[in-house]
């Protein structure tokens, strides 16, 4: 069999890299600018099983927005790699060291080849988006955009059902995190700042007990568990305490909670403090704070655990407190510390909670947005009904 003869590398683009093998592969780290980047990829390929072509999802119009609109906002903001591949008629990798494992070398591609992106889709669309809207304007966007670099990784493979077979893979070996981890590690939101260091770690709120109470791993603590709540509960509950339910988006309510707490952040966080306060003094949730255990038996003989109704008090704080009412916080909790929380209890029956479908059977407890805005309501009825008979 005749030997392969190489391509001459005159004429072609020449790039640094770091190649390696992932088993039978030639592989290439490389780093170009966003803009090269852009230029050097083709048309987005999504992937048709009939014909055997192309490697992404259907397109998320939203999350291709979500990452432009965090390019352009953020200047130090990072993205991971981006997986591409070449023919190895289209490119070559020239290793200074031939025959090492690892090694640095030249990565040299024909001028008119196009990168064809297996993973990282939306990132490049992303991308494409920010620089054709600033591009005219060569404003300061534009010029991260030329001056920031974008780690690739090249595969010199043509074979398609091995790059659709790496794109199975690389998202069946991806986990995403959860939100109560995302979003107590995001500190550019205000309210994740306010939350976790003038709430949480003040040490005034019982209930949190200088963060020992809160789960930060997971979005929901076990049956078991001596946390009171995940983060991303709380956050939700001290969000909706401060803004109500008027935003249907989870971008906008986000951003009338950042808004609401960059004004007056000290306002904020006391109002935060005294609904957490009073939540901690609700006679079952104070009597499970002293005892071994008492989380526990707290979330098994009551609702007070639940999510949804952490939300629903916190809506019907917001109602009761907010405009011209005259009822505080510290009011709004003497008046629900009257009201039966226990899962055998029918108060929020219709709302939260299926009654039992036959006697002596178990309520099911409701989920959703309706559900726990319904609850909402008949709290806010049992504060004003209590301010108006005192």
């Amino acid at each position: 069999m005749a030997e392969k003869i190489k391509r001459p590398t005159f004429g072609r683009i020449a790039r640094p890299g770091i190649g390696y093998h992932q088993g039978s592969r030639q592989m290439v780290t490389t780093v170009l600018s966003p803009v090269q980047f852009v230029n050097a990829i083709g048309e987005r390929e999504e992937w048709d099983p009939l014909s055997g072509t192309g490697t992404n999802r259907r397109e998320d119009k939203q999350h291709r927005r979500g990452i432009a609109d965090y390019l352009a906002a953020n200047a130090d903001y990072v993205l991971n790699s981006i997986l591409v591949y070449l023919s190895p008629d289209e490119a070559e990798f020239v290793a200074d060291e031939p025959g090492a494992p690892v090694s640095l070398g030249t990565l040299y591609i024909d001028a008119d080849a196009k990168m064809v992106v297996g993973d990282g889709g939306h990132r490049s669309s992303a991308y494409g988006d920010v620089i054709d809207a600033h591009r005219p304007l060569a404003d300061e966007v534009f010029a991260r955009m030329t001056a920031n670099g974008q780690p690739v990784i090249v595969v010199l493979d043509d074979n398609q059902a091995r790059r659709v077979q790496d794109f199975t893979d690389l998202q069946n070996n991806a986990k995403p995190l959860n939100q109560s981890v995302a979003q107590s590690m995001d500190r550019r939101e205000l309210v994740n700042r306010m939350l976790l260091e003038a709430v949480i770690k003040a040490g005034d709120v019982p209930v949190f007990d200088n963060g020992n109470r809160v789960e930060f791993l997971t979005d929901s603590p076990g049956k078991l568990s001596a946390k009171i709540a995940s983060y991303k509960t709380l956050r939700y509950a001290s969000g909706t305490l401060l803004v109500g339910t008027g935003y249907r988006s989870t971008k906008a309510w986000a951003e009338a909670v950042d808004l609401l707490v960059s004004r007056d952040e000290e306002a904020a966080a006391e109002k935060v403090i005294a609904f957490w306060q009073g939540y901690s003094d609700l006679p079952p949730v104070a009597q499970a704070l002293s005892v071994d255990r008492g989380v526990a038996i707290l979330r098994e003989d009551t609702w007070l655990t639940s999510a949804n109704v952490m939300y629903a008090l916190a809506a019907a704080v917001h109602n009761v407190t907010t405009g011209d009412a005259a009822i505080t916080t510290p009011e709004a909790f003497a008046a629900l510390g009257s009201f039966d929380f226990t899962r055998t209890a029918t108060g929020l029956h219709g709302t939260l909670v299926d009654p039992p479908l036959t006697a002596g059977g178990n309520p099911k407890a409701r989920t959703g947005r309706d559900a726990w805005e319904s609850a909402a309501e008949v709290f806010t009825n049992v504060i004003v009904q209590s301010a108006t008979t005192t």
